[in-house]
């Protein structure tokens, strides 16, 4: 009965103790704390932090920030190199899926052909440009084009031309450069998503389609094309919002230059950098980044809503 009474008269421990005591409780959280300290000091203060930049401009040359409202945001809707980074974007984007789809889908129907041999080293071959640093990109663009001693005009002359092409002096020559170099990047890393599609079609249909006669190109547009879809639902989203940021190839083969000729090359992320650290103004730079945000975000929807993801069927 004392022991009893010694053991009622020992005072209640806090939740908060009873919570340290029991180490299966606190130990996961520990565990997972590093990832959220690093969010909130990488990711989630940032953010905030360009929440309330968009609306303020800074002063000088100092850390002083004066509030502006909602000016940055109007100037950006009227600034006229922002609507021509957007025609560029749109165009750019435009020209990609159109270049770099059907020619993906034709290498990926190569590249699974049981008839290939050396599927691995082709596979391979197709998908370095894709792993290749932007700037590697940039530079061997800037080689191609090159008016001196540049690889497409030597081809150029070759076909019987007769004088060397100014390349990136003119604004119509901007997106084709760009492009070549896009589609020489970006066709193998969309034929790998196209690939993993194909392989992972059950192969009894594909065999019944041939038991009922149908030939290669039949297969591939009536059966393999449509089965395909959200794997091209993806790779339509992931270019459109890779054209919105993209930044070392337009940077340095155009923009660098102060936004190439005539001002035409600017794309978003190039003259946002350069309003931000050329011209110092940082609360307008990032006012121009959460435009591009907010139309990512748009654009995403639109294709998902184009592709039919979400619907009930």
């Amino acid at each position: 009965m004392a022991s009893v009474g010694l053991a009622r008269r020992q005072p209640r421990r806090s939740g908060f103790a009873r919570f340290f005591a029991d180490q299966r409780k606190w130990v996961p959280y520990f565990f997972v704390a590093p990832f959220f300290v690093t969010f909130f000091i990488f990711t989630a203060y940032p953010m905030l932090r360009a929440v309330a930049m968009g609306f303020q401009e800074l002063a000088g040359f100092g850390n002083q920030w004066d509030w502006v409202g909602v000016a940055n945001f109007e100037e950006a809707l009227t600034d006229r190199f922002v609507g021509v980074a957007l025609r560029n974007v749109i165009y750019y984007t435009l020209g990609s899926l159109v270049t770099q789809m059907p020619a993906a889908f034709l290498v990926a129907l190569l590249l699974t052909s049981p008839r290939l041999r050396a599927r691995g080293f082709f596979r391979t071959l197709f998908f370095i440009p894709a792993v290749l640093p932007g700037v590697t990109m940039a530079v061997v663009g800037i080689w191609l084009f090159s008016e001196s001693r540049g690889f497409v005009n030597a081809l150029w002359l070759a076909l019987g031309g007769t004088e060397r092409i100014k390349w990136g002096m003119l604004p119509g020559h901007i997106l084709p450069m760009l492009l070549t170099v896009a589609f020489w990047r970006y066709v193998g890393y969309h034929t790998v998503y196209l690939i993993a599609g194909m392989s992972a079609i059950e192969p009894s249909v594909l065999e019944a389609a041939t038991v009922d006669g149908a030939n290669s190109w039949q297969r591939a547009w009536y059966i393999v094309l449509p089965l395909l879809r959200p794997i091209f639902a993806y790779i339509c989203i992931v270019a459109a919002a890779g054209s919105l940021v993209t930044f070392e190839v337009p940077y340095l083969m155009i923009s660098g230059s102060g936004g190439g000729p005539a001002g035409q090359g600017w794309f978003f992320i190039p003259y946002i950098a350069r309003m931000a650290f050329d011209q110092f103004r940082m609360g307008y730079a990032t006012a121009i980044g959460w435009l591009v945000f907010l139309l990512s975000i748009a654009v995403t929807i639109f294709q998902l809503r184009l592709f039919g993801f979400g619907e009930a069927r």
